[in-house]
């Protein structure tokens, strides 16, 4: 009797906090995490096809919609932006910008050596000076 007493509070507490994971889950945007626990008892992880019964279980286990509670709103002011002068901008502070800028390539996949190859290249003849030149121009 005991036992058995136990291993059923044991799976209603396991099935409980499987509900407020799968919740607390959702609510911070962690979804794929969220569908692996959705069908525990099965053993399959991973990400699930999207089939009516898994919709239906997901539509279950969505916390009702609602407004936000007022303490989770803030009433902030917003500065007005600073003005930033791009006039002194030429060809020189260009180049001698990309001679101290480290990192990497983001979206351009040029990384700031590349850059200052590019820039600073004194091999390269006018080349460079006329790319530090447009580039200065168009920040202007």
């Amino acid at each position: 009797g005991g036992v058995r007493v136990r291993l059923s509070q044991l799976a209603k507490k396991k099935e409980t906090s499987c509900h407020v994971a799968f919740a607390r889950l959702v609510l911070v945007g962690r979804v794929g995490r969220a569908v692996e626990l959705m069908d525990g008892s099965s053993g399959v992880g991973g990400v699930h096809k999207l089939t009516r019964r898994v919709e239906t279980v997901l539509a279950c286990r969505r916390p009702d919609a609602g407004p936000a509670p007022r303490q989770l709103k803030m009433e902030i002011a917003t500065p007005e932006p600073q003005p930033v002068v791009f006039g002194g901008i030429d060809g020189r502070m260009v180049c001698g910008v990309a001679g101290n800028v480290h990192g990497s390539g983001g979206p351009t996949l040029l990384d700031a050596d590349g850059w200052r190859r590019i820039l600073c290249c004194g091999s390269c003849g006018g080349a460079s000076e006329r790319l530090c030149e447009s580039i200065a121009e168009l920040a202007g």
